[in-house]
């Protein structure tokens, strides 16, 4: 049976999700009969909004997948009808890794609550894509179900003569891709000991030896000796970004941009500069765990090397290296009056790489928001002792938001696998030192329970028992002190996690067990495969540690998806704070104005900052028989920090009483006005 298939059963108790969350999750409710939505069902659900909302309801077809599906975004706004934007947007991608049902459902979601009140949208535009890889997540609804990020777009994976030759095969008829487990000399593998479900690696360094081979369920199709490595597709689209972008790695396509998804995202990003966020769900959390600094670079900033026909340009040692700081410096008084450099600039300038960290002051707002987030869940009853979000991979749409469009970029997984907890065992409370000091008496009293107990905590043999070493203590034949002398002679028991195996295939078969009753683990069975021989077929089904059960969308997203419309007023929003004119004598005015950022959110980030990014605001003066003798008729604004305000001023000179007219104007942070009388 298929795995979403196996997802839709019995109503989960509200006291069983609360075990699950490890919190009292008592406002979480089930429906029967819930389900994923399939690709069609989404576009046909998106498509569907224009009835009933034409007034604030448009729908656009940014590309076509190369499995032939429309990739449709919603746009939700009191200016769906206008060609030229004046609100700041906010755009929100969903599933771009197509393994993620549930990240296409948390955006549908969020479209319904926007949709419920105009507030949400009254001086915002929102665009919504809810499915940004329809093709890999077609493989959730497909007879065969398998997991794999990849879309249709043809792509010879092991550079053969061949394309797309090289796919899965359901060899059990299950439904579901699973792993072959082959018993080979080279082998990595060996079952987890008191759990042969699970498998793990052979620790070489602790003597051990591997038994199993590990392949994903299928045949050599090309007879290359591979299994499924060249199979449909493709293309992971949120690996095919620009930023950090993996040359000749498997699903990043052969440039950036390459796949019609990631081309057509990009292109509708750049076309709309009033873009001041973005937000992504799929499988990073920003909001639980906020980006973080530290990554190495391919250039160290502080020993950067001059190139010698520049440096005898600078007329300094090419043959020393240099920190950033030293070579801002150095250039600063070569540039024309009032041109100001930036670490930007000289990266480019000398080629230096990308950046790969985010900028200090920009994690600053990261981790409030990040506590904010938090205490929100705990507001509503959730503590989540889960897994941590994934981290954002290179050439994702997360790291080119902020690090090309310069934005903030937020994100949510919804979910994420439960962390198994441990048990507390009792312990017997006797050491090897306390039971040499006994007397056969004060052993027989421990009684059988806590003896056994003292013997398996340290290794005992399985034939030696509470119940035989009694009698023979009683009958003179062993003693206390003798016992503990053998006892350590033996090695002592196995331990430690890795000898566990993998903690999260623990929680995964303990979660399948729980809440899926066995379904989400094929058990091991053998099979005479075709050029391996006899092995053994199963494993976890696809998707079950990325997706919690349909039964719990509901739940899940109606906590924590308003919380998108609470991040959103954190973004800038710029405004005239206050006005003054003094009279300077002879028709001269001093014209003073303070531009406040009411948002917590910088305008704009500090990558935004460096990378020139987005546009900035702009102030303009207005008037009959108006001079300016000094300041600008238009003059930009560059940056204003979250809850700040910046003062400009200008000497206007006017013959007569007059009015002058100051306009702010930003695609990002929105825009303000103010009429200001000279001559009173």
């Amino acid at each position: 049976m298929k795995l979403h298939k196996v997802f839709q059963c019995k109503i989960i108790p509200v006291l069983l999700l609360a075990v699950l969350f490890s919190v009292s999750l008592m406002t979480l409710s089930a429906q029967e009969g819930d389900s994923y939505k399939s690709p069609a069902d989404i576009n046909k659900y998106i498509k569907s909004l224009i009835q009933d909302h034409r007034s604030n309801v448009k729908i656009h077809s940014l590309a076509k997948t190369p499995g032939g599906t429309d990739l449709l975004m919603i746009e939700i706004g009191t200016e769906v009808l206008s060609a030229e934007k004046v609100n700041p947007a906010v755009l929100v991608v969903g599933n771009l890794d197509g393994t993620r049902p549930i990240a296409s459902e948390a955006a549908i979601s969020l479209v319904t609550e926007i949709l419920k009140s105009k507030e949400s949208y009254a001086g915002r535009t929102w665009y919504v894509l809810p499915m940004g890889n329809p093709d890999a997540y077609q493989n959730y609804f497909s007879d065969m179900v398998f997991q794999d990020s990849r879309n249709n777009l043809p792509f010879n994976d092991d550079m053969d003569d061949r394309v797309d030759e090289d796919g899965f095969n359901d060899l059990d008829g299950n439904g579901s891709i699973t792993k072959m487990r082959v018993v080979a000399p080279d082998g990595e593998w060996i079952p987890v000991a008191g759990n042969s479900m699970l498998m793990r690696r052979a620790e070489y360094k602790e003597g051990e030896k591997g038994i199993y081979k590990l392949y994903s369920e299928g045949t050599d199709d090309d007879g290359d000796g591979q299994y499924n490595e060249d199979g449909r597709g493709g293309v992971n689209v949120n690996a095919n970004f620009p930023h950090l972008f993996e040359f000749f790695k498997p699903a990043s396509g052969l440039y950036a941009g390459s796949t019609p998804e990631s081309y057509a995202i990009m292109e509708f990003a750049f076309k709309h500069p009033e873009i001041a966020m973005t937000f992504s769900f799929g499988s990073t959390n920003f909001l639980l765990s906020p980006p973080k600094g530290g990554r190495s670079g391919s250039v160290d900033m502080e020993k950067i090397t001059i190139p010698e026909e520049m440096a005898k340009m600078m007329q300094i040692d090419h043959t020393r290296t240099y920190s950033m700081k030293e070579i801002m410096e150095m250039v600063q008084p070569m540039l024309p009056p009032g041109m100001v450099i930036d670490e930007g600039m000289i990266a480019n300038f000398l080629g230096l790489g990308a950046v790969v960290n985010p900028m200090q002051e920009d994690l600053v707002f990261y981790n409030k928001i990040s506590e904010d987030y938090k205490k929100y869940l705990k507001d509503k009853g959730i503590e989540e002792d889960r897994y941590d979000p994934s981290p954002a991979k290179d050439g994702s749409f997360e790291l080119w938001s902020y690090y090309h469009l310069g934005v903030p970029v937020f994100s949510m997984d919804v979910w994420g696998l439960p962390k198994l907890k441990e048990e507390k065992k009792e312990a017997s409370g006797i050491t090897l030192e306390a039971l040499e000091k006994m007397s056969p008496d004060e052993f027989v009293a421990l009684g059988e329970e806590k003896i056994d107990m003292f013997l398996k905590e340290n290794g005992a043999p399985a034939q030696y028992k509470a119940q035989m070493l009694i009698g023979m203590v009683k009958g003179g034949q062993f003693t206390p002190e003798q016992m503990a002398g053998m006892m350590k002679q033996m090695p002592k028991p196995e331990g430690g996690d890795k000898k566990k195996g993998d903690p999260r295939e623990q929680a995964l078969l303990a979660f399948s067990d729980n809440y899926l009753k066995g379904s989400g683990f094929v058990e091991w069975k053998e099979y005479d495969h075709p050029s391996l021989g006899k092995i053994e077929i199963g494993g976890f089904k696809p998707f079950i540690d990325i997706n919690p059960p349909a039964e719990f969308i509901d739940s899940l997203l109606g906590i924590k998806v308003p919380y998108v419309l609470e991040l959103v007023k954190n973004l800038p929003v710029l405004e005239i704070e206050k006005s003054e004119v003094s009279n300077k004598g002879s028709g001269i005015y001093k014209v003073d104005i303070w531009i406040e950022n009411k948002g917590f959110i910088p305008f704009c980030t500090e990558m935004g900052k460096r990378n020139k990014i987005p546009v900035p605001a702009i102030i303009t003066i207005e008037g009959d028989n108006i001079e300016l003798l000094s300041g600008k008729l238009r003059t930009p604004v560059n940056q204003v920090g979250g809850k700040k305000s910046v003062k400009f001023s200008w000497l206007v000179k006017s013959e007569k009483s007059n009015d002058i007219k100051i306009n702010l104007v930003s695609k990002t942070a929105g825009s303000d006005i103010k009429t200001i009388k000279l001559g009173e």
